[in-house]
């Protein structure tokens, strides 16, 4: 009968220890998060304090011409600039116009300008192009209208890239003609809708091409936070 009774203190030692060690576990953990929030706390006051810069010298360098290209500057504190269609392409087609092209010779002097000043913090130069959820006049099937749709978006990027491209051919120098091969990308994005107030699609805004900057520092914080998220949920 005692022996039966003492079977009890091994089970209450070995419970206290698996107790003793997970609380252990938890202060490691939380540690550990602490570090990793703090880490991604400062990778991110760093990506926004570049982006901040980098959206003031865009404004300051191109203010003269926002309203007279109807485009916009760093809106909702994005990183990009954003052209309307009306001065972009004609609609349905993805040749550009004369029009953007002049705007072109003029604005990517300007914009490579501050490029070159953070070019050490940029990762990738991203050509967006976008159009509303509408196809061609009598298009009825939704797969054909998202399918026309993302096949203009892509040809209305890769014509700007191309023309980026060899307007920097032309004036840039070698050394960082090679960089601007490896981080210009072109992007066709379908009908990626802006909504009116109401929630409603805005037909006209939708219709547009954008230059994003995406910084280097932005993509440590996904990486930091990526990692986090696999190791929290293994």
């Amino acid at each position: 009968m005692s022996d039966l009774l003492n079977t009890k203190a091994p089970r209450e030692e070995q419970w206290i220890y698996i107790a003793d060690m997970m609380a252990g576990l938890m202060i490691v953990f939380l540690f550990i998060s602490i570090v990793l929030i703090e880490d991604i706390d400062q990778r991110y006051g760093q990506f926004n304090s570049i982006r901040t810069d980098i959206c003031v010298e865009l404004r300051n360098s191109l203010e003269t011409k926002e309203k007279k290209w109807g485009m916009s500057i760093c809106e909702d504190g994005e990183l990009l600039i954003r052209f309307p269609e009306s001065v972009t392409f004609e609609e349905g087609k993805s040749e550009l116009t004369d029009r953007f092209k002049k705007i072109l010779d003029e604005f990517l002097p300007k914009f490579m300008g501050v490029i070159y000043k953070y070019e050490e913090s940029i990762s990738e130069l991203r050509i967006e192009g976008h159009t509303n959820s509408r196809g061609k006049r009598n298009q009825q099937d939704r797969l054909e209208i998202y399918l026309f749709n993302t096949d203009l978006s892509q040809n209305r990027s890769y014509s700007v890239l191309r023309y980026v491209l060899k307007n920097i051919e032309v004036s840039e120098s070698d050394s960082y003609l090679g960089q601007s091969y490896a981080r210009w990308t072109a992007h066709g994005l379908s009908s990626s809708k802006i909504l009116t107030k109401n929630g409603r699609e805005d037909f006209e805004a939708s219709r547009r091409v954008e230059f994003r900057i995406k910084l280097k520092e932005e993509d440590k914080v996904l990486e930091l936070i990526n990692g986090s998220l696999k190791e929290n949920f293994r």
